[in-house]
């Protein structure tokens, strides 16, 4: 579990308590901004000692529950100084890019070649003219790209969006990549792609440390491709989910 997704379960426990319970209330609760506890919720910034304490405090938590929050607090600090230079999008921000083109024209954009012509962009990624512009006037509303005499340039080394939170766009925007993965089965060379699974017993309880793994391979494999002649666009999907019914 990260820092972000204890926080939104606290909160969403005090809903399902009082439905009129908002995040505004949970910040004064916590005694802070709405807006910076809409940052740890998210998963952008993480609470200093001091504030860590008050929250403890202000949460009633026993000893183990303020054990866990600290051990919570402390991998977010790690994880935060691994993606040092990431810009992570809120959720309202996200939903204005959730398409699959938008994250797939950021990535376009470093590769060998790119041509600043909206017909070349979506030729490339198999898409219309009219999407492509569309994505790129959103994205340059949100300061993602900017375009200067004709010439288009990210603002933005590394883009996020927030984990481990129930959200709806994301949803979506898994579903499109899923729905890419499926089209890619049937009319790319297998010389170009690579589908395969496991089937596996699974102790419920590693998922989370699972997931962790999951996310240092998903870079490392970043790593890997994006050196030397990056001349195409890939998605990397990785599906770890459950085949049984899962006991609450």
């Amino acid at each position: 579990m990260s820092l972000a997704l204890f926080l939104q379960e606290v909160l969403d426990a005090r809903k399902r308590k009082n439905a009129r319970y908002s995040l505004r209330a949970f910040a004064r609760d916590l005694g802070i901004s709405p807006g910076r506890l809409s940052d740890f919720i998210s998963g952008r910034r993480a609470p200093g000692k001091r504030l860590c304490e008050r929250m403890i405090v202000a949460l009633k938590m026993s000893q183990s529950e303020e054990a866990k929050f600290k051990h919570l607090i402390s991998r977010n600090k790690d994880v935060s100084g691994s993606q040092k230079g990431t810009h992570v999008l809120r959720e309202d921000e996200f939903s204005l890019i959730a398409d699959w083109e938008h994250f797939a024209l950021l990535m376009l954009m470093g590769t060998v070649g790119f041509k600043n012509d909206v017909k070349w962009m979506a030729s490339r990624l198999q898409t219309s003219e009219m999407k492509i512009q569309n994505a790129l006037e959103r994205m340059e509303r949100l300061q993602l790209i900017k375009s200067k005499k004709g010439k288009i340039e990210r603002m933005k080394r590394k883009v996020a969006t927030t984990h481990d939170i129930p959200s709806s766009v994301l949803r979506e925007s898994h579903r499109q990549i899923l729905e890419h993965a499926a089209e890619s089965l049937q009319k790319d060379d297998i010389a170009l792609r690579d589908i395969t699974s496991i089937t596996i017993p699974a102790d419920p309880a590693k998922i989370a440390l699972a997931k962790e793994h999951i996310k240092a391979f998903r870079r490392k494999m970043a790593r890997l491709l994006g050196t030397d002649n990056k001349a195409e666009v890939y998605n990397l999907n990785i599906q770890l989910v459950p085949v049984t019914r899962v006991e609450k």
